[in-house]
């Protein structure tokens, strides 16, 4: 056999003993069983689509916020402050959402099932999106978009950014790379669609046609999601809580907490700065497009390097790109060329570690509990996602502050440099040689 099937097959040699069945979307495999006579040959690339599409539609309209936001400040609310600030809450909420319901829907994956648990993600998901569409004030949109919408894609972002993972061993790295290129592909996508919709049929109607494609496009993603082991004698009274006393485990929850808060403080307040120097607001659509552009290659880059170079290793310089972006990038960003590089070096940054994130749970503390590790490490970072925008649009509505970003823009490069520093500490703490591959 060839070595890199023994390895990708060395995962899946467990053996389960219970008798019970396992799911349609799963098999349960003994240690002479080789996975690829179990599935056509095709079956994990097809998953790794599947995670593709997914991601595309979760991080696509979660990134693409911003221009809807931008459009309600400057069209609908204009003339209302409170109602504008109101506003700034709908992508904390996603975001909190996104995170609150990871270790739920880790735990959910990894017990009952990725396929089905992925669809009722994707159901909430167009339900959110097709309420918002009837809401007329910025608190319904509160309720619809940033509750009901960030639930499903907190269903949704966990179980599709690991599955891929799970059918690797060599080329995991670069395997959940072009995965979670998903993200950058359908921010690229669905930023510029969403400014023409928005400009020609409305906010409503743009909230109801990506409800369309959210429900059409997701169900056949759904359809290819599947895991080659779960173990389905796994209840809530055997969950591995002794994580939560593991350094290793605070440093990578401290660094995901910092994430959380800085990731979308730029996506929801560049196209607001764009427009404040002049830019048109459908400029600031494709430079945000741009941004999600680059990510889609600092996905596949990122996951490539870590097959080669180590994942904790890329994680920190990646980190390193996120924050020299934001420091130093940002302030400068006031024309278009420094529009396009500063929407590069951030895309790219966020995209690498998006990919990075569940190679370093899995290389931290294993791949068979990957989803529900994962979704703890989320869950509990949460409020960090709570605190970003809020804090932002406090710093730049503070008096006689004016159009000016700066302070925005060192506070988001301050998170990450945080989330940087936590990173060195778990790189240190996992191998203290500087050159060794880990």
């Amino acid at each position: 056999m060839d070595p890199e099937k023994q390895s990708d097959c060395a995962v899946y040699k467990t053996v389960i003993e219970s008798e019970t069945q396992p799911a349609e979307d799963s098999v349960v495999l003994s240690s002479d069983v080789d996975p690829r006579l179990e599935f056509p040959a095709y079956t994990r690339y097809a998953v790794v689509a599947g995670c593709f599409v997914i991601q595309g539609l979760v991080c696509g309209l979660l990134n693409s916020w911003g221009v809807q936001q931008q459009y309600l400040v400057a069209n609908v609310y204009d003339n209302e402050p409170s109602k504008k600030k109101t506003l700034s809450y709908i992508g904390t909420l996603m975001f909190f959402n996104f995170y609150f319901w990871a270790m739920l829907a880790g735990w959910l994956a990894e017990v009952w099932s990725y396929r089905k648990l992925c669809f009722v993600g994707i159901v909430i998901m167009a339900l959110g999106q097709l309420l918002a569409s009837f809401c007329k004030e910025p608190w319904q949109l509160c309720i619809t978009e940033g509750a009901i919408f960030g639930f499903g894609v907190g269903l949704l972002f966990g179980p599709s950014s690991t599955a891929s993972a799970r059918w690797f061993t060599k080329r995991r790295g670069l395997a959940t790379g072009i995965a979670v290129t998903g993200a950058g592909a359908g921010g690229l996508v669905i930023a510029p669609l969403t400014e023409y919709l928005v400009h020609s049929v409305g906010v409503e109607w743009n909230l109801r046609i990506s409800a369309l494609y959210v429900m059409v496009l997701g169900t056949i993603a759904c359809c290819f999601m599947r895991v080659p082991f779960q173990d389905k004698t796994r209840t809530l009274k055997n969950f591995d809580w002794h994580a939560f006393g593991n350094l290793r485990f605070a440093a990578n929850g401290g660094m995901v907490f910092f994430v959380a808060a800085a990731f979308i403080v730029p996506y929801a307040f560049l196209p607001e700065f764009w427009v404040s120097k002049g830019i048109s607001s459908q400029t600031a659509s494709v430079l945000i497009a741009v941004s999600n552009g680059a990510s889609l290659f600092g996905r596949v880059l990122a996951g490539f390097t870590a097959d080669h170079l180590g994942v904790l290793n890329s994680v920190i310089l990646i980190l390193v790109i996120t924050s020299f972006s934001c420091c130093v990038l940002w302030p400068f960003a006031t024309d278009i060329s420094m529009g396009v590089l500063m929407s590069i070096f951030y895309g790219f940054g966020t995209g690498g570690y998006w990919a990075l994130s569940p190679l370093v749970a899995a290389k931290l503390f294993g791949v068979d509990r990957l989803a529900s590790i994962s979704g703890i490490v989320s869950t509990t970072s949460a409020i960090g996602s709570w605190i970003g925008s809020p804090v932002a649009n406090a710093i730049l509505n503070r008096p006689g502050h004016g159009n000016d970003f700066i302070a925005v823009s060192m506070y988001a490069g301050s998170l990450w440099l945080a989330a940087l520093v936590l990173a060195l500490l778990n790189r240190t703490l996992y191998a203290k040689k500087i050159f060794s591959k880990v």
